[in-house]
C-alpha cells in the first residue's frame, strides 16, 4: 500500500423506452474519470479511535463497484461483533452512470441483508429490506451513500455549488441536497491538505454529512464526517491508498 500523492491542493414501447434514456443521465457524473484503488481509514467517535474501514473502486465484470467494509478495533471489538459492509454497483453505457444495485449487510448476521435493484427501462427499483420486498417507481437519477462521491467530483468538474438529487436511504428515495462550502485545510498524517469541502443532508434525516477531497483525486474521500443532532461526529480519516492501474 502507498500514501496518497497529495500535492497542496490534494448506486419496449417507445415512450418507456424515451423514460429509460432519461433516467439515465446522471447529473454530469458522465464526464468524471475513473480510477480502481482501495483506500483504508481509521474510524473515529469523537475523542475515540474505534474501528477501521476500507473503501474500494473497482472495474466488475462490465460494471464498476464502490465496496465499504467497517471494523471495530481493540477493546471495541470484543464489544462489537458486527461487519458490515455496503456495495453499489454501476454501468457505463456510453459514458453514462447508472446505479445497477446497492447491497448493505453484515457479514456475522444473515438478516441484516437490504439490497435495491434497478431497472432503468422499466423506471422501477426492486427493494428488500427487513425481509420485505416492494417497488420504487423511478423519476430521476439515483445516488447513495458510496455514489454521491461521483457527483461531488462532478460538481468539482463543473464549478457548480449544489445539487439536489434522489437518494436512495433505507429502502426509499428522498430528495438529498448537496453543497460545496468552500476549502478547508485538513490532516492526512503527516500532510496539511487544502480540501474541498461538500455537506450533504437529506430529507428526513438528522444527519448531515461533511466530505472533503483533494482536487486532484476527486473520487477519493480523504475525510468524512458523520454527524447525527448535537452528537458527536463519527469520522473516517485516510490513512493510506492503494492506485491499481
Amino acid at each position: 500500500m502507498n500514501r496518497p500523492r497529495l500535492n497542496s491542493r490534494y448506486f419496449s414501447i417507445p415512450s418507456s423506452l424515451l423514460l429509460a434514456l432519461c433516467l439515465s443521465l446522471p447529473v454530469f457524473a458522465e464526464e468524471v474519470p475513473l480510477r480502481a484503488f482501495t483506500a483504508s481509514y481509521s474510524l473515529h467517535k469523537g475523542s475515540m479511535h474505534v474501528g477501521t474501514a476500507k473503501l474500494s473502486l473497482e472495474p466488475f465484470e462490465q460494471l464498476w463497484r464502490w465496496r465499504l467494509t467497517t471494523r471495530a478495533r481493540g477493546i471495541f471489538a470484543v464489544f462489537v461483533h458486527k461487519k458490515p459492509y455496503s456495495i453499489t454497483t454501476f454501468s457505463r453505457v456510453q459514458d453514462d452512470v447508472r446505479l445497477q444495485k446497492i447491497v448493505i449487510a453484515d457479514e456475522k448476521d444473515e438478516d441484516e441483508y437490504e439490497s435495491a435493484s434497478f431497472d432503468w427501462e422499466a423506471g422501477r427499483m426492486g427493494v428488500l429490506r427487513k425481509g420485505k420486498r416492494k417497488n420504487v417507481k423511478l423519476a430521476a437519477p439515483v445516488y447513495d451513500y458510496q455514489s454521491i462521491h461521483l457527483l461531488s467530483a462532478a460538481m468539482q468538474r463543473h464549478q457548480s455549488d449544489e445539487e439536489t438529487v434522489d437518494f436512495y436511504r433505507k429502502g426509499k428515495l428522498a430528495k438529498s441536497r448537496l453543497v460545496y462550502l468552500g476549502e478547508e485545510i485538513v490532516d492526512i498524517g503527516d500532510r496539511k491538505i487544502e480540501a474541498r469541502v461538500f455537506r450533504q443532508t437529506v430529507e428526513g434525516s438528522r444527519t448531515v454529512i461533511r466530505y472533503f477531497y483533494d482536487p486532484d483525486h476527486p473520487l477519493l474521500p480523504l475525510l468524512i464526517e458523520n454527524r447525527k443532532g448535537d452528537n458527536s461526529p463519527a469520522i473516517l480519516r485516510l490513512i493510506e491508498v492503494d492506485w491499481r492501474l
